[in-house]
């Protein structure tokens, strides 16, 4: 088996870290693209009538094809392109076209779909030119016309229809995450400075009808944060997002633009009375995957949560504290890392939340005489392998500390500067994978024996 953490051999060293690597590759085989399209989505007949049957958890969905003229596929953010070809491929002449943007290229040989490639996480040229193709598309679709679309994370930045919108959201999108504001603020913002989020790609495609595929890595499964919402209603308004603005920036004047050029997202429901929004995916299935593997390696797996927020560097701090030997504790989530002063943003190192939280806990294990840190492994990825970096995260232990104390790294101080990728660089110890798992947000465990 190919496995999907591409570094396991070189990384699984002793057996507690190899236990820890299998429960993460559990959790990454359980989003892999390809795999879960093709387990969930089915072309099947039924009474001389051809349905696209997609199987959830708990229930499943049926689409009449036969109600359509037309049918197309459209996706947007990261692991959008390989979901849409893999669906294109179960359709095949049904299928009459469409178009993908992600970050990464794909090869693809079927000709109705074009792919293309955009900038993450701050909006590019790429991105418009790519979008518009997709508001092109969008217009062009009438009342008996199916449109099925591909919702990810990281859809915020990429699907971005104009120059206004570029320039207004890597404004917005530079000061709010350097000022710590969380996911949820930054897409409040991003919906009411643009045509196509916050509901607007429905009105876009109305009068045809949507069937919305939503992969979701926000906190709590708010379907209308995804991608910040291009096919559900918002019901967030051009007030709400003018206080997140005046909340870290009062009077800057640059924001004072931004202000000005907010708009109210679509708020007519006849827009959306033709619109299915499915929860396709989140962190719930990989994280009971991660149990499941646990139970088979003779541990005992303790979901702690899968909506985990707060600063990166202390977040696996309670999952340490909440935890017994023989026990591994895991949780999904997305932390911050935030920038505490100007001289911190100038300086700061490279990193992701996943090799922060790593860092934070590990910092934190070796400096209290309570725990002793050849009893844990902690580990921290990115669901789709790319932490802010090349990397998907990282694990730490007690081979990570021999290490670092053999070249004389201080962690605390690679802590302080958030330089956590260069701290596990030098010591061996960064994750990385191949990018064909979806984006669900942060996958979490510690393990204690």
């Amino acid at each position: 088996m190919i496995m999907i953490i591409t570094n396991f051999k070189n990384l699984a060293k002793n057996s507690l870290r190899k236990k820890a690597l299998l429960i993460a590759e559990a959790g990454y085989e359980a989003i892999d693209i390809g795999k879960t399209i093709g387990f969930r989505c089915k072309v099947l007949g039924f009474r001389g009538k051809e349905y696209l049957v997609i199987k959830l958890p708990n229930k499943e969905e049926k689409i009449n094809l036969d109600n359509f003229k037309r049918i197309f596929i459209v996706g947007v953010g990261k692991g959008s392109a390989l979901a849409s070809a893999a669906l294109a491929k179960i359709l095949g002449e049904r299928l009459t076209g469409g178009i993908a943007l992600d970050v990464k290229e794909l090869q693809t040989t079927n000709y109705k779909l074009q792919t293309f490639v955009g900038t993450h996480p701050l909006p590019s040229q790429k991105n418009i030119k790519a979008s518009q193709k997709i508001i092109k598309l969008a217009e062009s679709l009438g009342e008996k016309d199916l449109l099925i679309a591909f919702i990810c994370g990281g859809g915020s930045a990429l699907f971005c229809g104009s120059e206004q919108e570029l320039r207004n959201s890597v404004l917005a999108t530079k000061f709010l995450t350097k000022f710590g504001a969380d996911i949820i603020e930054l897409n409040i913002v991003r919906k009411h400075l643009s045509e196509v989020k916050g509901g607007g790609l429905a009105k876009l495609v109305y009068p045809a009808t949507i069937v919305s595929l939503i992969v979701s890595d926000i906190l709590g499964n708010n379907l209308s944060m995804v991608a910040s919402g291009p096919t559900v209603y918002d019901k967030t308004t051009k007030k709400d997002a003018e206080k997140v603005l005046r909340k870290y920036f009062n009077v800057r004047t640059s924001v004072q633009k931004l202000v000005r050029d907010l708009t109210e997202t679509p708020k007519d429901k006849k827009y959306f009375k033709k619109v299915k929004n499915i929860l396709f995916l989140s962190n719930r299935e990989p994280v009971l995957a991660m149990a499941e593997k646990a139970k088979e390696l003779g541990l005992k797996p303790k979901i702690y949560s899968l909506k985990l927020k707060g600063e990166a560097k202390k977040t696996l701090l309670p999952l340490i504290e909440a935890m017994r030997k023989g026990e591994v504790v895991l949780a999904g989530g997305e932390t911050t890392v935030t920038m505490n002063n100007e001289s911190e943003i100038r300086n700061y190192g490279k990193g992701g939340r996943n090799t922060e939280a790593v860092l934070g806990a590990f910092t934190k294990l070796i400096q209290n005489s309570k725990f002793k840190i050849q009893n844990y492994a902690l580990l921290s990825v990115a669901s789709d392998g790319r932490d802010n970096t090349e990397a998907a995260g990282a694990i730490g232990d007690i081979l990570t500390l021999k290490k670092a104390k053999k070249s004389g790294l201080n962690p605390q101080k690679f802590l302080n500067n958030h330089n956590s990728f260069h701290f596990f660089a030098k010591t061996g110890d960064l994750i990385y994978t191949e990018k064909r798992s979806f984006n669900v947000a942060d996958l979490m465990l510690v393990l204690k024996i």
